[in-house]
């Protein structure tokens, strides 16, 4: 458990600092268009790299499909959030999803 504190407060500081830099030499700096091109990879990289064991793994070990009831819930969810940009919306549908196939899945 502190393992994972440690990472969770590394992660945090490092993308803080991405951020902040970013902000202040944003202005400063003129990026060429093969660094904007890779930069817009980095968020989708990171998503996937935090989203991806947390749907497909419990304690290091991969669930069966049929017991896995996040990913069924979250794949309607990106579904929704690909479609309509809205977060509140993307929000309440993962939420009804995951509620509903814990109810059927039982």
């Amino acid at each position: 458990m502190a393992t994972q504190l440690w990472i969770i407060i590394l992660i945090g500081a490092g993308t803080y600092l991405l951020r902040a830099g970013s902000l202040v030499l944003g202005s400063r700096v003129r990026w060429s268009e093969s660094t904007k091109e890779w930069l817009s990879y980095v968020s989708p990289a990171v998503l996937g790299a935090l989203i991806g064991p947390l749907l497909l793994l419990k304690d290091g070990k991969w669930i069966p499909l049929v017991d896995n009831s996040m990913l069924f819930a979250a794949i309607p969810t990106m579904i929704i959030a690909w479609w309509s940009r809205r977060l509140l919306l993307t929000v309440a549908v993962g939420v009804l999803f995951y509620a509903g196939f814990l109810t059927w899945l039982g």
